[in-house]
């Protein structure tokens, strides 16, 4: 009896131990569902208007800009002007050994001069410069892929930092490259006289809008594919992809609709 006892102890234990790793084994798993349900976010599509735009950091320059450089090693022998000058257009502004008098090509600001009178002057460096503050750009380095969707009379947005709150309305004017690098030009309307060349301005070119378009988060997206449920089973749709305005895209071949849901991670 006792013997038999302890066999029916053992058994009994052994039993527990199993409903309790059977236990253990449903709780855990019904941890790990719960914590990657608990992540992700069923969504419907949406219909509305998106644009695209790309951004870049641009620097105000003037239109007209004239600058003196001798082509040989020259004394000074004539200073008209200091810089911050203002001259009217045929003002003498300076005058070298080797040369006639240089005089102003158009109305402008005096914004360099390297010599005194009686210094000498190097080949090739710019003695003097002159510009037109009233007529100025911005002009703006972009990478390949922005550039190629860049194009004249596209409209722009432009922001000073030191212009809070004051957004400027301008359009591109000129696309073209220098020195392998990719340029885009952009005319401003009603630039306040106390922003300079040199300053620095936050651009944003718009490079397409689309109305009434099928728009989804940019996070729902994976290497191109979506995560769609359709009657109650889950499947991974390949889309074709329009504007993206850094939190949408709009969606162009047709296979998603209003009615649909899309999965996302909470996550992202």
């Amino acid at each position: 009896m006792p013997f038999r006892s302890a066999m029916l102890y053992g058994e009994n234990m052994k039993r527990i131990w199993v409903i309790v790793v059977g236990l253990v084994l449903i709780f855990s798993v019904t941890g790990i569902v719960y914590f990657r349900n608990s992540n992700i976010k069923v969504i419907n599509p949406t219909r509305g208007d998106i644009t695209e735009a790309v951004y870049g950091l641009g620097k105000v320059k003037s239109n007209d800009r004239f600058e003196v450089i001798s082509a040989l090693i020259s004394t000074v022998t004539g200073r008209y002007v200091d810089e911050g000058d203002t001259v009217e257009k045929g003002a003498p502004l300076i005058e070298l050994d080797h040369h006639a008098k240089f005089r102003a090509p158009f109305r402008g600001t005096v914004t360099f001069v390297k010599h005194f009178v009686g210094e000498t002057a190097v080949p090739s460096v710019t003695i003097l410069r002159l510009e037109n503050l009233e007529k100025k750009y911005i002009e703006l380095s972009l990478e390949q892929q922005a550039i190629l969707r860049v194009k004249p009379e596209q409209t722009a947005k432009i922001s000073f930092e030191s212009l809070r709150g004051k957004v400027l309305n301008g359009r591109v004017i000129s696309v073209f490259p220098r020195d392998d690098e990719f340029i885009a030009r952009v005319s401003v309307d009603g630039l306040d006289p106390s922003i300079l060349p040199g300053m620095s301005a936050d651009v944003t070119i718009e490079v397409g809008r689309i109305k009434d378009a099928v728009l989804i988060p940019i996070k729902s997206i994976t290497n191109g594919f979506v995560s769609l449920r359709r009657n109650n089973k889950w499947a991974k749709v390949k889309l074709e992809l329009g504007h993206i305005d850094g939190l949408n895209a709009e969606v162009k071949n047709g296979v998603l609709s209003t009615s649909d849901e899309i999965r996302i991670n909470k996550e992202n």
